[in-house]
C-alpha cells in the first residue's frame, strides 16, 4: 500500500504553497489541490496571475505549474526562488 500525501488548501495570487508538481495538481475556484506520494520532493511554490489579453501570449518563470487558463489570465505556481522568497517566514 502507498502513502500520500495530501495538501488542500485555498489560495489566492502570491500565496505561498509546497508540493510535488510531479503528482495529480488540481485547481479551481481558489483552491489548490494536489496529491502525491509521501517520500517525495517538494517545491515551495508562489501563486501567480498572469495576464495574456493584449498579445495571445504569456512568459512563465521555468518550472512553473500551470494551475488555470481562462479569461486573459493564467495562474500558475511559480517556484518560490523565481520570487527570491524561497525559505523566508
Amino acid at each position: 500500500m502507498s502513502e500520500l500525501t495530501v495538501v488542500d488548501t485555498r489560495v489566492e495570487p502570491l500565496s505561498r504553497v509546497e508540493f510535488n508538481p510531479d503528482g495529480r495538481v488540481e485547481y479551481a475556484d481558489g483552491r489548490l489541490t494536489a496529491v502525491y506520494p509521501k517520500n517525495a520532493d517538494t517545491v515551495e511554490y508562489v501563486v501567480g496571475v498572469f495576464n495574456y489579453r493584449e498579445s495571445s501570449t504569456v512568459e512563465l518563470p521555468d518550472n512553473s505549474v500551470v494551475l488555470s487558463v481562462g479569461e486573459g489570465t493564467v495562474v500558475a505556481a511559480v517556484p518560490a526562488d523565481a520570487y527570491g522568497v524561497e525559505g523566508e517566514a
